[in-house]
Formats: structure tokens, C-alpha cells, sequence
């Protein structure tokens, strides 16, 4: 979806926006390219009148050299008005926890399908899964059948980093943020697993 499309749209600004990793870190700026995208994007949350749940791999996981406060001053810096952090949710995620998986190019399918079931078996660590099974690489092959990867057998994925009655609360919402494979599509797939529904802006998508 374009910038252009959601000016058109009446509702846009009642819409509620989940960002991801628009901060310093992956800017650009460190380098004396900073991305436009960033800026764009964060004054398009600051435009909005809806809430957002902002995510970042800040110092408190130990991923970035940014801290909350940085990322904050960043986004003043970009144009967006301190007045608004009321309505700004903010959550220091940390990395990776699927891309075990999606860096080995396992399915998304199977990788939603896992997540619904770890769910469903109330497990953070796939590896957890079937553990009553003799042997577990069989009972995830009897599981996802032609979705089975032998690449999951030597690492796992993780859905423990944010609860889902969180995100939950921001259905019908605009995705914005980075980057595209990396963090926004981790984001993507846990809100495809359970049906949250999102519109991807495109023109505030970066990587």
C-alpha cells in the first residue's frame, strides 16, 4: 500500500500503527545516509491521532548502542511532537527469534502453522513441541508433512518476546518500519498466525 493511497482514506487517521526499528541504529544517519523513509514514516505517526506500539532492539537487550531515550530524540529530531508519547506504546523487543528459521528459508506456512501450535501447547521454544514424541524430528514432519524443513531440526524459533493480546490490540492496523526480511517480516508473521489484520504502507518500509 502507497503513502498516496491512505491520504484518500477517511478513517486513516483512527487507524492504529505498529512501527518497527525506526531508530538510529538503522538510520543510516551514522553513516551520512540517512534513509528518507525514516523521517517519513515517523511523521506519519506523528500526523496520526491513533495509537501506536512502537517496537525497538534498544540497549536494554543489548542489540543496539540506542536506548529508549535515544530513540525518543531521534524521532523529536525527525519532526514528530513530544506531545503525542501518550498515545506511543513502546516496547524493547530484542532480534531473531524467528529467524532461525526464516534465514534457513523455511515456508512462512510453516512457520505460522508452528507458531499457532506452540500456542496451542502453551511453549515459547519449538523445541518444546511434541516432547512426549520418541523422537521429534519425526513428529514435526508428521505435523507440517510437505512443509517440513530438515533445517529445523539444528535451531528452533521463539514466540516469548511479545504477547499476543498486545498486539491483538492493534488489529486493522498500518505496519510501518524495517527491516522489510528481517524485523518488520518477524512482526508480520506473528500477526499473520493470529489473523491480527494490518495494511504494509510500503513508501514507509525500508530494506
Amino acid at each position: 500500500m502507497r503513502a498516496n493511497e491512505i491520504l484518500n482514506e477517511k478513517a486513516s487517521r483512527g487507524r492504529p500503527i505498529v512501527a518497527v526499528d525506526l531508530q538510529p541504529a538503522y538510520s543510516g544517519m551514522m553513516d551520512g545516509a540517512e534513509d528518507e523513509v525514516f523521517e517519513a514514516a515517523i511523521r506519519f505517526v506523528n500526523d496520526s491521532r491513533a495509537p501506536c506500539l512502537m517496537f525497538v532492539n534498544a540497549e536494554q537487550e543489548g542489540l543496539t548502542s540506542d536506548t529508549i531515550n535515544d530513540v525518543k530524540i531521534y524521532w523529536e529530531d525527525s519532526g514528530f511532537d513530544p506531545r503525542n508519547w501518550g498515545r506511543i506504546e513502546v516496547y524493547d523487543k530484542g532480534y531473531g527469534y524467528l529467524r532461525g528459521w526464516m534465514d534457513q528459508n523455511v515456508s512462512d506456512r510453516a512457520i505460522i502453522k508452528t507458531i499457532r501450535e506452540m500456542y496451542v501447547q502453551k511453549v515459547n521454544d519449538s523445541r518444546e513441541l511434541f516432547e512426549e514424541a520418541e523422537d521429534y524430528s519425526y513428529a514435526m514432519e508428521q505435523f507440517l508433512g510437505g512443509d517440513w524443513d530438515e533445517a529445523m531440526e539444528d535451531d528452533n524459533i521463539s514466540v516469548g518476546w511479545v504477547a499476543v493480546d498486545q498486539l491483538k490490540r492493534y488489529n486493522n492496523c498500518y505496519l510501518v518500519g524495517g527491516g522489510r526480511n528481517e524485523c518488520l517480516k518477524e512482526v508480520a508473521l506473528l500477526m499473520n498466525a493470529f489473523n491480527i489484520k494490518y495494511k504494509m504502507i510500503e513508501d514507509f518500509v525500508y530494506g
